[in-house]
């Protein structure tokens, strides 16, 4: 009987605690649920006031973006028309350079040409001496076959 007794008491605790567990819960719920639609509100207005910021913002930098492009083209107007005066001499200048240079060119290059003909010549004239030595030494081994040639007969008739 006791232990009946204990057992109910017992499940009647843990019904108790499930009891009290849901409801904290159900507080839970309804508390965030309240937060919420408190906070919504009040998340709009300041993703509105981020929003208005970052335009406001965005509209400073292109304005500075904007006014310094405009003092760089005036700084490269300026440098061109000065820089514009000095356009004869770089013309004279480089017309001067590239003369020069044309001119040490132009020698080393003839000179290329006469050593280039020069190689030609020598290489020519010693495959005209290679070619008549192998002749010769043809000419003299074909003779000398011929007489071995010749000395056989002789020996077998």
């Amino acid at each position: 009987f006791i232990m009946a007794k204990q057992v109910e008491q017992l499940e009647k605790e843990k019904k108790e605690l499930q009891e009290r567990l849901k409801n904290q819960e159900k507080k839970i719920d309804y508390f965030e649920r309240a937060k919420r639609l408190e906070e919504i509100p009040l998340i709009k207005t300041a993703y509105e006031e981020q929003r208005v910021h970052d335009m406001e913002l965005w509209e400073q930098q292109e304005e500075e973006r904007i006014t310094t492009l405009q003092l760089e083209r005036e700084k490269a107007l300026e440098h061109k028309s000065r820089l514009s005066r000095m356009l004869e001499d770089r013309d004279l200048f480089e017309a001067r350079l590239k003369a020069s240079r044309r001119t040490v060119y132009e020698d080393k290059l003839k000179q290329f040409q006469e050593r280039l003909a020069e190689e030609r010549r020598n290489r020519l004239e010693e495959r005209k001496k290679q070619r008549k030595e192998e002749r010769r030494v043809t000419y003299y081994r074909e003779k000398e076959e011929e007489e071995q040639r010749l000395r056989e007969e002789q020996l077998l008739k």
